[in-house]
């Protein structure tokens, strides 16, 4: 998993990011203040685990990172780039 935490809301929150890209080194972190409490723990386990990614969700986005589906993760905005994703000569 490349996106971690630190910290609970409501209140600030530390995220780190990596690119999960094999062979990219690409890191970030950054503070987001949630305001909102997570959902009760016990109807809805989901949302209250993933509470604080789904808040930080739109930044990640603004900021380039790319989420890539099927188990990929985030990729970096070099990685996520439309030529970066493209097959090239040199990886075959």
């Amino acid at each position: 998993m490349s996106l971690t935490t630190a910290g609970k809301a409501p209140g600030p929150v530390r995220f780190y990011l990596a690119c999960d890209r094999m062979g990219c080194r690409e890191r970030v972190s950054f503070d987001l203040v949630i305001a909102e409490e997570p959902p009760d723990r016990g109807t809805d386990l989901f949302g209250y685990l993933l509470h604080e990614a789904g808040k930080a969700a739109p930044y990640i986005r603004d900021c380039g990172w790319v989420f890539i589906e099927g188990g990929e993760g985030y990729w970096c905005p070099k990685c996520s780039a439309p030529a970066s994703r493209a097959p090239s000569a040199d990886r075959f």
